[in-house]
């Protein structure tokens, strides 16, 4: 016989039926979910094939050994290991593996994460080059039209690379890059570079580290974002395209050179414009890199000559004695005064 608890302990009728009905709708719920995550898996996967073959019949071969999509219920999970790209002129690139992952309720925003090693052989200018890392992540925002902002990071970067002419390698601490549309300025792009810790390994007798920050803004450089050409941008807007040095700092040892001016993109690929160059300790930083030059080499003692008249202008900045120089860049060559500093290779080849 059952007591009056076991009675009252009972569910009744209704309250049987509402479980019941909550449990129906979670299956339904969970079933709906399930089948739009799998028919957005196949999009995916589908976009993926058409994407593929359509940088395939534009010359670019590109494929990876196994390709999957995970990350059911709420997220998608791309992996590509063992990527591999090869185009028309024969250049042939690998990298050791690719994941990306996007909530499904934001699809907007992709993290990415590379897989070392990564490879390149280029055979008309007879470039090959290596490159490894701990880690080397990435967020990237997308806007409705464009990519909003990038972000990308690299942990013990080290990277070497050669021509027939020369050869370098490379490693760092940390290397970043961030590019973002600039808020106060309507239609202009940020980008930031800073490299931490940079180790010129080839050259053994330059034995400091260097430490870059670099902060650019390209005034109506938005269309870069959304995969315009550098070239035809700059001829849109009448072969003169602005971009302000905001900031560029190099710290060597405790020598430091700062910049910052403003400077044009020329239709023909190369860089004019005036910046204010400031080098703190300047005989420190000549006797880091007087190694670098042969022995008796007359642009080394030009260079030095050039300093030491300018000793009777220096003036503190942040403690450290620093002189300023005027940086004139007439299409590509550095010039302060009469000297002669280098030339800055075009961005690109006219008519590309």
């Amino acid at each position: 016989m059952k007591t009056v608890s076991e009675h009252e302990n009972k569910p009744s009728k209704p309250t049987r039926r509402r479980y019941i009905l909550l449990l129906c709708a979670i299956g339904l719920v969970i079933a709906g979910w399930s089948g739009a995550w799998f028919f957005g898996r196949s999009v995916l996967a589908d976009q993926f094939e058409t994407q593929l073959r359509a940088m395939k019949t534009k010359g670019l071969d590109l494929s990876c050994s196994d390709l999957a999509i995970a990350g059911y219920p709420f997220r998608y999970e791309v992996y590509c290991r063992d990527l591999a790209s090869n185009d028309r002129y024969g250049t042939k690139g690998s990298l050791g593996g690719l994941n990306a992952v996007a909530l499904i309720y934001n699809p907007w925003h992709i993290i990415f994460e590379a897989k070392a090693p990564a490879a390149i052989a280029e055979p008309l200018r007879g470039l090959l080059g290596e490159m490894s890392w701990d880690t080397a992540r990435a967020s990237v925002k997308f806007s409705s039209t464009a990519l909003g902002a990038f972000d990308a990071v690299l942990s013990k970067p080290e990277a070497a690379f050669e021509n027939p002419v020369s050869r370098g390698h490379f490693a760092a601490d940390k290397a970043e890059l961030h590019l973002r549309t600039a808020p106060e300025t309507a239609g202009a792009v940020d980008g930031f570079v800073s490299v931490d810790a940079l180790q010129l390994k080839s050259l053994p007798e330059f034995g400091a580290t260097i430490d870059l920050r670099s902060h650019v803004q390209v005034t109506g450089g938005a269309a870069l974002l959304s995969g315009a050409n550098l070239a035809r941008l700059v001829q849109q807007q009448n072969g003169r395209l602005p971009v302000k040095l905001v900031l560029f700092e190099t710290v060597l040892g405790d020598s430091r050179i700062n910049a910052a001016g403003d400077l044009l993109v020329n239709g023909d690929g190369t860089i004019s414009g005036k910046i204010n160059l400031i080098v703190g300790n300047a005989d420190g930083l000549l006797d880091l890199i007087e190694p670098l030059f042969p022995p008796q080499d007359s642009s080394f003692s030009l260079v030095r000559s050039v300093v030491q008249s300018l000793k009777g202008a220096e003036s503190e900045v942040d403690g450290i004695p620093s002189i300023t120089l005027p940086v004139a860049i007439d299409q590509g060559l550095i010039r302060i005064g009469f000297l002669t500093l280098g030339r800055i290779p075009p961005l690109f080849s006219a008519g590309t």
